[in-house]
């Protein structure tokens, strides 16, 4: 039985086996059952019919010669006796008269014998050469037959339904192992074939989930590396000859050590899905201005309000008014504008752009564009973050080349008027 838990496939073949033997000596029960129904209507028949082909009293000759026409037409051994139990007249074997006596009228299947008492105080008893009910027995019979048929047609079934659960339950153990590459096969279009597709998915997002971690990991311990290092020799620096040009060194080191951590730890929240609250009621002008006052950028526009995350939010602003200032040129200028089916936010630079075929790859953590060197700082996941950000909202970012030179980044996000 322990071995039977342990399978599915023993599990679901012995309840098919456990339903047809239900079924089976249900069936069974029954037929056994009517062998003792003492209601058979031919016995309600057969004693009138014979009772007609008996003749008057006092005719001798006449019952037996009916009594053989009646043993030939039943195939059986009839025997008349009269009240006193004396026997009248008989064809084939004698048969006793008390072989009816638990019953004196009826069919008596075990031991083939009929029993029937006339109007005229005659006792017929017959015994049939042939057992009684050989087709309820064969009924019986058949449906064991169809039952063992039945339980073998399943076998292959069930086999190849637990075949299937078993190849998916070993795709799984080989993901769970560390083969996050690896993914089960689909087979038909049922339930299990659902089940094994939604768990290549959900190991398709945990796997490029697992890389970008890795990946963020990586680069961010590589990133962590320069300001560090500049720390660690300003410090140096500072115990040895203390000014104000070195501790301003240490302190910038250090803001750009926690805008880093603050920025690792907003995207690892948004790839690992968590939720988010986007209740907060902005004013997208005010935070604007506001961010756009630290680099001296030129805001115009007009006010817009939309109902968002507003930590997100001013993270998205500020890494793009960061961007322009650290990797672009002055004048900085930004725009705001609202239209019927969204909200433009268009900040631009006077640099000297970005080459069109980095346009895409600068929205990718840690990627630096050729000509760029860990000394410009910033290079890290803060445009990566803007994309996520647009994203999360609904939204999306686009770097665009802007007239007269410079770089040029949309956000367009859904209006909610």
């Amino acid at each position: 039985m322990h071995f039977i838990r342990r399978s599915l496939f023993l599990q679901f073949y012995a309840t098919i086996i456990g339903g047809l033997l239900i079924v089976a000596l249900t069936l069974v029960a029954f037929a056994a059952i009517g062998k003792f129904d003492r209601r058979d209507p031919l016995s309600t028949r057969i004693g009138p019919f014979l009772d007609s082909l008996l003749p008057p009293p006092g005719q001798p000759y006449d019952m037996d010669r009916s009594v053989h026409r009646m043993s030939e037409a039943l195939d059986a051994d009839i025997s008349i006796f009269d009240k006193d139990g004396r026997l009248l007249a008989h064809a084939g074997r004698p048969v006793p008269p008390d072989v009816g006596n638990d019953d004196p009228k009826g069919f008596h299947p075990q031991n083939r014998t009929f029993t029937f008492d006339t109007p005229n105080g005659l006792k017929i008893v017959a015994r049939s050469r042939i057992p009684f009910g050989p087709y309820r027995r064969n009924v019986a019979g058949m449906v064991l037959l169809f039952a063992a048929a039945l339980g073998l047609a399943a076998l292959p079934l069930t086999r190849r339904l637990t075949r299937r659960l078993e190849s998916l339950k070993a795709g799984m153990d080989t993901w769970s192992a560390g083969a996050l590459e690896s993914r089960v096969v689909i087979e038909g279009d049922d339930e299990i074939a659902e089940v094994a597709r939604t768990f290549n998915i959900a190991a398709s997002r945990i796997e490029d989930l697992v890389k970008a971690q890795k990946n963020l990991l990586a680069n961010a311990s590589h990133e962590l590396r320069s300001p560090l290092a500049r720390l660690r020799m300003a410090i140096e620096m500072y115990e040895d000859t203390p000014g104000p040009r070195l501790k301003g060194e240490i302190v910038r080191n250090l803001s750009e050590l926690d805008e880093l951590v603050d920025e690792l730890l907003i995207a690892s929240r948004i790839q690992a899905h968590r939720p988010e609250a986007f209740d907060d009621i902005v004013d997208l002008m005010a935070l604007v201005a506001e961010e756009g006052a630290d680099v001296d950028a030129e805001v115009s526009g007009e006010p817009v309000s939309l109902k968002a995350n507003g930590k997100l939010i001013r993270r998205m602003v500020r890494n793009l008014m960061q961007n322009a200032a650290r990797h672009g040129a002055p004048p900085i200028s930004a725009s705001l504008s609202a239209q019927p089916q969204e909200i433009v936010l268009s900040v631009r630079d006077h640099g000297q752009g970005i080459p069109e075929a980095e346009r895409e790859r600068v929205f990718e953590p840690f990627y630096r564009p050729s000509g760029s060197s860990e000394t410009s700082g910033g290079w890290g996941i803060g445009l990566a973050l803007v994309r996520q950000i647009a994203e999360l909202h609904g939204g999306s970012v686009q770097y665009a080349n802007a007239d007269g030179g410079g770089a040029e980044f949309v956000v367009r996000l859904p209006s909610q008027q």
